[in-house]
């Protein structure tokens, strides 16, 4: 948006609301708040979607401080600067994330507000203000991003997430040194689920497995269904020998219990597991997954 300071001419004919004619034109906007404000930062006219929102008639709004829109501190720390800048002869544009004390819903709401100067009749200094809300839009683009990193079967993080979270500890890791643990499972002999029992039933075996371990890891481990009958887990912390093997067994005691498939079907399966260790086993994610992968075979191996 240019810089340009736009000259506004009072209104004559006796309206009430003095520069009302220049929001007038949006009161027709359902998305939009619009307003008039002077060298005081007070309202000198609002749109009828803004007269909605604050709750109160334009001849109670008009005079009215915009700083009594927002708690103090949302003011001051996002508002207030923009509208100095803006009297100031700039024109920009912020986007926050505010409440409004006249918002009922008591949820703060996505706004793109833009702060355009004008020059008032009198000769002072003004602002043209447009608030634009992009809520919907940021809710949408919220859930889209949680679609993108969600399994749609069981509904846990999908490979792209748990990549996403290696990255992120190995980047911390290399920072302050600290440690984790990324731990591979894999069911034994999950094929003939399907090819018995079809695959509506091994989908319902996936289910309850991830059911399961939601409920048994402990908060700060990362679970994820990595393709097929395939889980990753990230521990948050270096596991030694000792603790690699209590966790082996702690998860194969998630499967203890049979899975029921249908009405009166229950299946018994056992699952391997294979544990490494960043940095101690292999500094590059790719080497500790190959490592935690490879070790998983051999424990289903083992368990033939």
């Amino acid at each position: 948006m240019s810089d340009k300071v736009i000259a506004l001419h009072s209104i004559n004919g006796g309206q009430s609301t003095p520069y009302a004619e220049y929001v007038r034109m949006f009161d027709g906007d359902q998305r939009n708040f619009y307003a008039l404000v002077d060298s005081s930062y007070a309202f000198i006219a609002v749109n009828a979607l803004f007269e909605r929102h604050l709750q109160k008639p334009k001849e109670n709004i008009i005079g009215m401080p915009l700083a009594l829109m927002f708690e103090e501190s949302t003011f001051d720390n996002y508002i207030m600067s923009a509208m100095q800048a803006c009297m100031a002869g700039e024109s920009i544009t912020v986007h926050e994330r505010l409440l409004s004390k006249f918002d009922t819903s008591g949820v703060a709401g996505h706004f793109d507000i833009t702060f355009l100067p004008v020059t008032l009749a009198n000769g002072e200094n003004g602002i043209m203000m447009s608030c634009h809300d992009v809520s919907r839009y940021k809710a949408n683009e919220r859930k889209l991003r949680q679609l993108a990193h969600l399994d749609p079967l069981t509904q846990m993080p999908n490979l792209r997430f748990i990549d996403y979270q290696l990255r992120k500890l190995r980047a911390q890791g290399s920072r302050d040194g600290a440690g984790f643990s990324v731990v591979f499972i894999d069911f034994d002999q999950f094929k003939k689920i399907n090819d018995v029992h079809g695959h509506l039933a091994g989908d319902q075996v996936l289910i309850e497995f991830s059911r399961r371990l939601r409920t048994k890891l402990r908060g700060g481990e990362h679970i994820g269904r990595i393709g097929g009958d395939e889980f990753l887990v990230i521990i948050r912390e270096p596991l030694d020998a000792d603790q690699q093997v209590s966790l082996a067994q702690r998860l194969k005691q998630i499967v203890a219990s049979p899975f029921r498939i249908g009405e009166g079907k229950l299946v018994q399966l056992g699952i391997s597991v294979g544990v490494a260790v960043w940095p101690h086993d292999g500094d590059t994610l790719d080497s500790l997954k190959q490592l935690a992968d490879s070790r998983m075979y051999e424990d289903k191996k083992q368990s033939k």
